[in-house]
Formats: structure tokens, sequence, C-alpha cells
């Protein structure tokens, strides 16, 4: 028998210490504390980028706007070539800048492109000895660019995960809903982990994997047939589950997680990382992140799911997903 998942999967997919040896102490006080704040800069950033003021012009609302052309994408989802249209502080022709940039409504791309506002108080000189004035300091380049590196080795995770009882706000819950082939998985072994509520940063070491899985078939989500995604494969993180309507915790423990298997077909329902810079992914919470999809087309579905209770085959399920999404 053919398996069906095949068929609905084509037919969803056409549907901080710069010179510090050298400099005074008070200097590299200095130069700290404005590594500091960088830092923090960084951790609110959903793009950070480095390019060339190519020209200013009057944009349509009268402001002037600094056109920067993006020799470097150091983090977050953009592209070498791109023209960044900046009205916030100021540019002069021919010079290099370093931009953080969060996502907002403030107009800062044009209005084809997503909107970003600048997180500096200005956009951030580099000099042509590689040098960043910040905050009355000079921080290297090179030391900026490492620390960005031993930050985005921690895994931004969400902070809470909700467990839902209908398929209806399952749905509403998640950003990416697909079937997916489980390419490989890595092996278990602690992780650093980072989230944040409230405004109060918390991180922690947890047992974890990384899955590479391939798309077939999207439900919900921008992906394409084949693309491969990052998804964070961590059943620990069951101890912080919490009923979506109630808000008390849910006693499902780590040990009735569904297993995540390599080769293994599933129906995935997954969430992006909270950084806009990381391209992780992770399951809407570990007991309703992904249904097996067996050889028969039948799903493998966990009494830990509620919201999938009573479902037993994978095209009477799509069909659901899809109505509750159109109406």
């Amino acid at each position: 028998m053919k398996p069906f998942w095949k068929p609905v999967a084509m037919a969803l997919a056409v549907g901080a210490f710069a010179c510090a040896c050298t400099a005074p102490v008070g200097a590299q006080l200095s130069d700290e504390r404005a590594l500091s704040d960088v830092q923090r800069i960084y951790k609110n950033a959903a793009l950070v980028v480095m390019g060339e003021c190519m020209q200013s012009h009057i944009n349509s609302d009268g402001d002037t706007c600094y056109d920067l052309f993006v020799e470097e994408v150091i983090a977050g989802s953009a592209e070498p070539g791109e023209v960044i249209h900046c009205t916030q502080g100021a540019m002069k022709d021919g010079e290099t800048y370093l931009l953080y940039l969060a996502e907002g409504e403030d107009a800062y791309h044009t209005e084809d492109m997503r909107r970003y506002e600048l997180l500096s108080d200005e956009p951030l000189q580099v000099s042509e000895k590689g040098t960043v004035a910040f905050e009355g300091a000079k921080l290297a380049l090179s030391d900026i660019k490492r620390d960005m590196e031993r930050m985005d080795a921690v895994i931004t995770a969400p902070a809470t995960a909700f467990y839902y009882k209908g398929l209806e706000t399952l749905i509403e819950a998640t950003d990416e809903i697909f079937i997916g082939r489980v390419t490989s998985i890595s092996s278990m072994e602690n992780m650093a982990f980072r989230s944040q509520a409230d405004g109060t940063i918390v991180e922690n070491t947890l047992p974890a994997a990384v899955a590479q899985v391939e798309a077939y078939g999207v439900l919900k989500g921008a992906l394409n047939y084949g693309d491969t995604v990052e998804l964070v494969y961590s059943p620990a993180m069951s101890a912080n589950l919490v009923d979506a309507a109630t808000l008390k915790a849910v006693s499902y423990g780590e040990e009735n997680a569904p297993e995540l298997e390599e080769d293994g077909v599933y129906l995935f329902f997954l969430m992006h990382s909270p950084d806009a810079k990381q391209t992780y992914r992770f399951s809407v919470n570990p007991m309703q992140g992904y249904v097996q999809v067996e050889p028969d087309d039948s799903v493998r579905v966990s009494y830990v799911n509620r919201a999938l209770a009573g479902c037993r085959e994978l095209g009477s399920l799509v069909w659901e997903i899809r109505s509750i999404m159109d109406s």
C-alpha cells in the first residue's frame, strides 16, 4: 500500500576587551562596561549586520533616509547584498557601520520589507583599524564577534511550555505544522539554554539533542518542500509544562514524552525560537510536538496528547486541521 503521507505532502508542497594589555585601568573598566552594554543590546536584537553607507535621500515621509549596503550578516535572517533603509541616527557615505536591529513598526525598511528599529543610540561606525566606538570606549570588532559566538552557543528557548486540550488551540499556538522526516538526530548531551520571562533571563543546562527534519508537506508556516529545520529535542523541558486554559502545572513527566526516532515520519507542531537570530525550532510542548506517521498511513497518537485523542488516520487529521485553519 502506498503511504498516504507522500501524496499529501506533495500536494501541500505545491499548494571586549580591546587593547587591554596596553590601556590604563580606567580604560579597561570603560571597555568592559561598554562590552556589557553591547551584550545586552545583542540579546534583544533580531538582526545584526555590517555594511557600507551608499547614499542618503529624502523618503516619502520627508525624513532623511540612509541606504546601507549589507556586506556581512553577523546574526539573524538576511542576505549580503541587501540594502537597509535607515531613518534613525546619521551615516556618512562610504563609511562602514555595525547595526543592531529589532523588529518593530517604526519605518526602517522599505514598505515591502520587514521593518526594524535601531537598538543603539546611533549607527556604530567601524574604523579602518577594526574598532567600534561605543559609549566613549573603543571596542575591537573581533572581540565583539567573538562574544557573539559565545552567546550564540547558548540556545534561547521558550520560557514556558503550554499544554493544549483541544486541536483548535493547539493549531493556534504553533508557528509551523508540517509532515516531515527526521533525517538525523544527535546523541543526548547536556546543552546550555537561556529563557526570558517578565524581563528576567534564566540560564540552565538540560539534556537535549538536535534533530535535522526535512519538510515534505506544510499545513502552516512558510516552509517549502525539502526545507530542513533544526529541532531541539528535550523531554526534560516538560518540567515547566503548564495547562494553557487553567495555568496549572501538568503532571506528565518527561518519561511520558513521545520519542523522536531517526528516519521516522511525523506530523510536527512546532514553534520558532524566541530569539530571531537563532533558527532552532521547538516542539509546541514535549507531549504534543509531533505524532508519528506509520507506513499504513495511520498516526500513532500518545495518550498524553489529548488534543489529538481519537485521531487514527493521517488523511482525516490533515483534513480536520485544514478545516479549522480555514474556518
